[in-house]
């Protein structure tokens, strides 16, 4: 019969649950033993194509200044809403596979507890998902929402831009002045919104080491009870 509590060897340790066998891994720890690598290789990749990108937008910007073609001024200005909405995605899944490595982390720690308890044979004890596991997870779906969200509006802008210079007679004069006006604006809180992004990714990935430094406390609390109990 499961039990609860909140003190181990005389400090208090958050909510664990004391049961006759070890308990599974949770689902983000699951999900991080599968995950971490892929997002992370993907992040990479997408990094490395938001170089690319740059790399074609300065050749771009040479050809510009040597002769105008409205061609290259719309192709330009695409790939400058182009090229952060690349990069940026690329951090948040370089981001994610960072917090989907942490789960994994706090995985092993689970099931190594439980493995050093049952050798021991004195019951199992198995803290509860602590506030700032909540927190670092909650913190990075909403991180992995907003940078995917600027992506997309990246996207939606580059078209914008497109259209605005695609006619232009001049580089200093759009063709679409609407188009280029939406652009422009997208571009400017879309900034912001990226920053916010990323910062809300360390935020919630410090609250994801917290955690691991919660777990070791209670692993190390744990072990000094088994053997004092034996």
């Amino acid at each position: 019969m499961a039990a609860t509590g909140t003190q181990v060897f005389g400090q208090t340790v958050g909510r664990y649950e004391e049961t006759d066998s070890p308990k599974g891994l949770l689902l983000p720890q699951k999900l991080g033993n599968i995950l971490w690598a892929p997002m992370t290789i993907m992040g990479i990749m997408l990094v490395f194509a938001a170089f690319g990108l740059g790399i074609a937008r300065s050749v771009l910007s040479v050809d510009l200044s040597e002769e105008f073609s409205a061609s290259t001024k719309a192709n330009l200005e695409t790939l400058g809403q182009l090229v952060p909405g690349f990069m940026f995605l690329g951090f948040a899944m370089i981001f994610a596979g960072i917090s989907f490595a942490i789960a994994r982390i706090l995985g092993v720690f689970r099931s190594g507890g439980g493995l050093v308890q049952e050798a021991i044979g004195k019951g199992f004890k198995t803290p509860d998902m602590p506030i700032t596991a909540w927190i670092f997870l909650m913190g990075m779906m909403m991180a992995m929402m907003v940078l995917v969200f600027t992506f997309v509006g990246h996207i939606y802008a580059s078209t914008q831009a497109y259209d605005a210079w695609i006619n232009a007679t001049s580089a200093g004069i759009a063709g679409n002045e609407a188009a280029l006006g939406r652009a422009e604006t997208w571009g400017t809180w879309l900034e912001g919104l990226r920053r916010f992004g990323v910062g809300l990714f360390l935020t919630s990935i410090a609250f994801g080491l917290a955690t691991i430094i919660k777990v070791i406390r209670f692993q190390a609390l744990r072990v000094k009870e088994l053997a004092q109990a034996s």
